[in-house]
């Protein structure tokens, strides 16, 4: 009676799930083209049914994130508005009961980037997004452009980070080389030097490209 129970629970809360859940949310490629798959309000599921689908909020919690990254890229001045404030504290949550999602850990360095560059959270956060996905390419982009443009470069543990994922574009994965270039081109002075100074050291001939 009580296991009949509980499987009858769950396929109730199962069915539920399916009609609030949105469509998976990949995490864009391009740094400077960041944006949501879905503009409207997000339904917020962890609280009653992360026990059954936590994977769901994750994506919910990347679609906020999403809305809030590309908000704060179109006006800066919405950086500190309540509804910024939510996403960072819906993505944190998130990754309360989910650490290993390399998309949160770079979707939070980035709404924190773009609101406090200097903030530590920013640092630690790009560092989980290394070390929760350290060979995955889909977010080599965005890494080399928030490492860049932020001066997170600073830190020795994400300069060395960063470098390993130049030489994985230059020495296996050469197709990825533009975004080499667009990561140059946004960086800080600090990123620049980094970048011309990495690619040097392993493909001389290349870094004329990086200036265009």
């Amino acid at each position: 009676m009580a296991l009949a129970l509980t499987v009858g629970c769950y396929v109730v809360v199962s069915a539920v799930v399916r009609t609030t859940a949105l469509d998976r949310a990949a995490f864009p490629s391009d740094a400077a083209k960041i944006s949501s798959p879905w503009d409207g309000k997000v339904p917020f599921l962890s609280e009653v049914l992360s026990p059954f689908k936590s994977e769901l909020e994750s994506n919910h919690a990347l679609i906020v994130a999403l809305q809030a990254i590309e908000a704060g890229r179109k006006k800066p001045t919405t950086v500190q508005s309540a509804q910024y404030t939510d996403a960072i504290r819906r993505v944190r949550q998130t990754l309360s009961i989910s650490p290993y999602n390399p998309e949160l850990w770079l979707a939070l360095a980035l709404l924190q980037a773009q609101r406090d560059p200097h903030d530590p959270i920013v640092f630690e956060a790009l560092k989980m997004a290394y070390f929760t996905a350290p060979n995955d390419t889909r977010f080599v982009p965005v890494r080399l452009d928030v490492a860049g443009r932020f001066d997170l470069l600073a830190d020795p543990d994400i300069k060395d980070l960063a470098r390993n994922d130049i030489r994985l574009i230059m020495t296996r994965r050469p197709e990825l080389k533009p975004a080499i270039v667009s990561a140059f081109r946004r960086a800080s002075d600090r990123g620049k030097a980094f970048l011309q100074d990495a690619v040097q050291s392993i493909e001389p001939a290349f870094v004329p490209m990086l200036r265009g």
